[in-house]
């Protein structure tokens, strides 16, 4: 079994992930094999891709797993981010606009603060907190028509990722904020079960406001996950489960006890 790893530079967000990655597939066994995003497009994976799917797996960003997908004649999955399935936990104003529209409304005098993210492309820009015009200037080359997810800003005390593998949540990570304040437990276990077309395996960000509130963040799919303490064998579960069910191939039971 072939485990192909991209790398990335050191100050990458999802450099540590990859190393772990590689190294938690090395010690199951695999061949860890390292490749470039240029790579890609060359068809280094090609063989694997077309031809044995079976024996491999990738770890990569979202972008270029995307892209991978469609060399190998998959489609692409969507952006999961907030699902309809899942209003009753989210607990503040969502709705979808375009940069063009936020950057004419952040001077309004009724302007309230935003979060606003790429609606689609994930890999435009980062998610960020929009409290005046010059919060978006990281996205002046981005064109006015993208389109982008907009949520009402809330002020979240602790933030923690449920990591969930065929509807077992396997670990609870703390990763901002006070880590001694919790999500609430039932919370969590109601909302895996009401997520509705769920894949295999995903990760359900959770921030708890100061008023004690549980909402959820965001969810984000199984294969683009970034590790929150959670145990080597594990976390490469998820990518290898989330991986197999992109590409089309059987569930191979990979992290059951």
């Amino acid at each position: 079994m072939r485990a192909y790893i991209q790398r990335v530079r050191e100050c990458d967000s999802i450099y540590l992930s990859m190393v772990e990655a590689a190294h938690w597939f090395g010690q199951r066994g695999y061949e860890v094999i390292w490749f470039e995003l240029a790579e890609v497009a060359n068809g280094l994976l090609d063989d694997d891709l077309l031809y044995h799917p079976d024996e491999m797996v990738v770890r990569g960003g979202v972008g270029t797993i995307r892209q991978l997908l469609s060399r190998a004649g998959r489609p692409s999955p969507p952006n999961i981010d907030l699902p309809p399935s899942l209003s009753t936990w989210i607990g503040r104003r969502t709705w979808s606009s375009t940069l063009g529209k936020i950057r004419a409304s952040v001077n309004a005098e009724d302007f309230c603060p935003i979060h606003v993210k790429p609606l689609y492309d994930h890999k435009l820009f980062k998610g960020t907190v929009v409290r005046a015009f010059r919060d978006l200037i990281a996205t002046a080359s981005i064109p006015t028509d993208t389109p982008v997810l907009v949520q009402e800003c809330v002020e979240f005390v602790s933030e923690w990722r449920a990591f969930v593998l065929r509807n077992n949540i396997l670990e609870v990570g703390h990763y901002r904020g006070d880590p001694l304040v919790f999500p609430d437990v039932t919370s969590v276990k109601l909302a895996v079960q009401a997520f509705e077309d769920r894949p295999i395996s995903f990760g359900m960000d959770w921030g708890i406001t100061s008023s004690g509130k549980t909402l959820l963040v965001e969810v984000n799919d199984g294969f683009s996950l970034g590790n929150y303490g959670l145990r080597g064998p594990e976390y490469t579960a998820i990518i290898e489960a989330r991986w197999r069910e992109l590409m089309g191939l059987p569930d191979n039971g990979v992290g059951e006890m």
